[in-house]
């Protein structure tokens, strides 16, 4: 279902009872389903300047902002996409009726429908690099209008840009029991990770970027193969109480049972790529996360004001392993030459177990006066409660704030939309990376406030939204010890825009950028230890999404061209570099592709073949301070779904 936003929608779409339609995939279209250019996903089709890693240039997902429609998750385990059908970024202009928004933005769950006749689609997916992905989808009435049953499962073997790969196994379950008021959903999902070799971490501590290895070349070892589970177990229940009041309510558990893995690391010395390759094993370790949110809303709806009250409360309960690790120092080598070792003894020491306990409450209010104006505030309370245990060793901390959002939405016609607010927030700070020496340790939440404010405007078929925000919160980079911690203060100051729709009977276009002044601040840049550009963080971003219907039945055109600006490798400026620090060079990708819809015995069947970067633009990905990856070479990848 295609979702807009208009000034009238009041009542929260965590709170919304709605029907479902049937589970058939072969009609997925990310870009005709799309109402901005700031992110979304339908299926295995994502589009937008924004997506679930990287929003504004934070991370939602690191920072704990999770939605499973509507209803708070803490994840800790990946969902499957047999139940997950796809997600929603809520910033900015897509959060304005969005009850507690968050300054990193939101992540919006929505899973997969069951509809009131039996359905099913099968997916056969030839993946970019090779490999091949199977997916069963089967949707049926058990007891129609009352009792329904979502699911499939799935086998993938997907290989990487860097040569590494992994196979899993996946299958999810959503049986749905409608009521006269409502419905109770339950949720699982199960991923057996069978075999995963790690994706190679390069680190080059110089102010040099280290040479580029070929693609498709895996450099890891051929034991270092890591086995895990992930398993999520949850239920979403919503009902009208009758006088004017609805409920939601939701519990998740969600877990990853890690039977072993590994991280291999080049450390190299120099621009022609001398390097010492090392590997860490980690122990067995089990991380998991309870996590659940109460919602209960009140509406009074009058002639010319309609009011909305939301009363809610949410928790989690989340204990992480890390540590107990060993390393290995495998020798010298070449970057990109294989150095096939034999495989040691590891010898593993006690976990370290980080907790953390969290509550939070809190009351929101949004008013409308018929179509002009609206308002929409919200006051919580938080309680967190984290603790970290190291050879016998704790250590804790304790945070709580008052935490607000507050926007205010102005239309004085029909096609012109302003609005202006702020946020403020208590967000995860992720994890260290791999080539810290805390490697893996959670980190401390972060306050963190965000003020934006834009413009939205309908120009015949199409929509246009300009909007400015800044967003502050704690910067965390190495300091000299190596240890991945708090430096200081990072704001993001940036101006975002998005034109969307259809030009044209065929044409159908998506189109972003954000334009960003990222900045660090603090004693440590004071003192020269970091630069005054945050790691990783691209100043521009430009992306197109377009599709054309041609004039054969059935055949769509689709096109995708995405610019990405110069960032920061280095958080430290180097003396040789004039006291700047290390940056990568901006580049352009190219994706072209075809969809082809058609009918075979009447049963809808939908190819599509999609060539990504074509011009074999090659990059870094910058996973942390002088740390790299592979970034995305060119790739092909087929996709045959059939609805049935």
């Amino acid at each position: 279902m295609k979702l807009k936003f208009c000034l009238g929608a009041l009542v929260p779409a965590s709170l919304i009872v709605s029907t479902p339609a049937l589970a058939q995939r072969s009609a997925e279209n990310a870009v005709a389903a799309a109402d901005d250019a700031f992110g979304s996903t339908v299926g295995t089709e994502k589009i937008g300047i924004y997506n679930d890693m990287e929003v504004r240039g934070f991370n939602p997902v690191r920072a704990g902002n999770l939605r499973i429609e509507g209803v708070y998750f803490d994840q800790v385990a990946g969902l499957t996409g047999r139940v997950r059908a796809g997600s929603r970024i809520r910033v900015g202009i897509a959060a304005l009726d969005y009850p507690f928004p968050a300054p990193s933005g939101i992540v919006d769950y929505n899973l997969r429908p069951a509809g009131d006749k039996p359905a099913g689609s099968l997916a056969l997916l030839r993946q970019a690099y090779g490999g091949v992905n199977v997916e069963l989808d089967v949707s049926a009435p058990i007891i129609p209008g009352w009792l329904s049953l979502a699911g499939g499962i799935t086998r993938n073997h997907d290989e990487a840009v860097d040569g590494s790969h992994f196979i899993n196994y996946a299958a999810g379950l959503l049986p749905r029991l409608k009521f006269d008021h409502g419905e109770v959903m339950l949720l699982a999902s199960h991923i057996l990770q069978a075999e995963i070799t790690s994706r190679v971490v390069i680190t080059a501590p110089g102010a040099f970027l280290p040479p580029m290895p070929e693609p498709r070349r895996y450099l890891g070892q051929d034991w270092a193969k890591a086995r895990a589970e992930n398993t999520n177990l949850g239920f979403t229940a919503k009902a009208d109480l009758g006088s004017a009041w609805s409920m939601r309510v939701g519990g998740f558990q969600s877990s990853q049972l890690k039977h072993r893995g590994f991280s291999e690391i080049f450390v190299v010395a120099d621009p022609a790529g001398n390097a010492r390759h090392s590997v860490v094993a980690d122990p067995r370790q089990l991380p998991r996360s309870y996590s659940g949110e109460v919602q209960l809303a009140w509406r009074d709806d009058g002639p010319t004001l309609r009011h909305r009250l939301l009363f809610n409360l949410r928790a989690r309960d989340k204990t992480a392993e890390t540590g107990g690790a060993d390393s290995r120092d495998l020798g010298p080598v070449r970057l990109g030459d294989f150095d096939p070792e034999v495989k040691p003894v590891f010898t593993f020491r006690q976990t370290d177990q980080s907790d953390i306990r969290q509550i939070t409450g809190g009351v929101g209010y949004v008013g409308r006066y018929k179509t002009l104006a609206q308002l929409n505030l919200g006051l919580q309370k938080t309680d967190y409660r984290a603790s970290f245990e190291r050879l016998g060793r704790t250590t804790s901390v304790t945070d709580r704030p008052w935490l607000y959002n507050a926007t205010l939405v102005i239309s004085p016609s029909p096609r012109w939309l302003v609005y202006g607010g702020t946020v403020r927030g208590l967000e995860e700070s992720g994890v260290a990376p791999e080539s810290a020496s805390n490697r893996n340790e959670t980190l401390p939440a972060s306050r963190t406030i965000q003020y934006d404010g834009g413009v939205r405007v309908k120009l015949w078929t199409t929509q246009l939204v300009v909007s400015a925000f800044q967003i502050e919160k704690p910067y965390f980079s190495f300091d000299a010890a190596n240890r991945f911690t708090d430096l200081g203060q990072v704001r993001h100051r940036g101006v975002e825009a998005s034109i969307s729709g259809p030009v044209g009977k065929r044409l159908n276009i998506v189109a972003g950028a954000v334009f960003m002044r990222p900045e660090v601040t603090g004693e440590a840049r004071t003192l020269g230890r970091v630069g005054p550009r945050p790691v990783g963080v691209a100043s521009t971003l430009l992306r197109l999404d377009a599709d054309y219907r041609t004039p054969f039945e059935g055949l769509t055109l689709t096109g995708s061209v995405v610019r990405t600006g110069p960032r920061a490798a280095s958080a430290r400026p180097y003396a040789s570099l004039g006291g700047a620090q290390l940056f990568t060079p901006s580049f352009t990708t190219l994706d072209l592709g075809m969809r082809y819809r058609f009918k075979l015995e009447d049963h809808p069947i939908s190819v599509r073949v999609l060539m990504s970067n074509i011009t074999d633009s090659r990059s870094w990905k910058i996973v942390a301070a002088n740390s790299y990856q592979l970034n995305e070479t060119r790739r092909l990848a087929v996709n045959i779904l059939a609805d049935f």
